[in-house]
């Protein structure tokens, strides 16, 4: 290697090592802690079975983690949910082994965005003030019970809020589905 693309290839690599603490910050920065934790969401219990939700119907099963527990996703055909005015234009429960895993909302526009962010912070708790300069794509508020994930995916003007009990999704982590976000 010449001594120009030594120095050249030093540099870059200092370069990244310098920006990527700022990229870690970043990432800490948008997780809120949950000041008033649910043990579910909208009257439904983290680890309740499926067997109290009989109108839901099976949309997708996604298989079975390592460990043999079955990955089920759920609908309830008609149902319609508001939050801060937004109307949830789908709404997905995750079951595992039988047991409510999760609940994901999808929603349109970065308006509707907002308006849930806005919801969030009033019953999860209140980004900072630096939390609210930064523009993001994606803000998360963390419990021991519930853990919460507003996205939006500006290409697309859409997003979810999900909803997630830690304890169940971490039973998933060593399956190559891992325990991340509902498809």
């Amino acid at each position: 290697m010449q001594p120009s693309n030594l120095v050249s290839a030093f540099v870059k690599g200092v370069l990244g090592l310098s920006v990527l603490p700022i990229v870690l910050a970043g990432d800490l920065a948008h997780a809120v802690r949950i000041t008033n934790e649910p043990n579910g969401f909208n009257e439904y219990t983290w680890g309740a079975p499926l067997t109290s939700f009989p109108a839901l119907q099976q949309t997708r099963e996604l298989g079975k983690a390592e460990s043999g527990e079955r990955i089920i996703v759920y609908e309830n055909p008609g149902e319609v949910l508001t939050l801060n005015g937004v109307t949830l234009n789908r709404i997905r429960y995750r079951f595992v082994d039988g047991q409510l895993e999760s609940i994901a909302l999808s929603y349109e526009g970065r308006e509707s965005r907002d308006k849930l962010l806005q919801w969030v912070e009033e019953h999860y708790g209140k980004l900072t003030p630096a939390e609210r300069r930064v523009q993001f794509t994606q803000v998360e508020w963390f419990g021991e019970k519930t853990e919460v994930t507003l996205s939006y995916y500006h290409m697309r003007k859409e997003g979810t809020l999900l909803f997630i009990s830690p304890a169940i999704r971490y039973r998933l982590f060593d399956s190559n589905l891992g325990g991340g976000g509902m498809p």
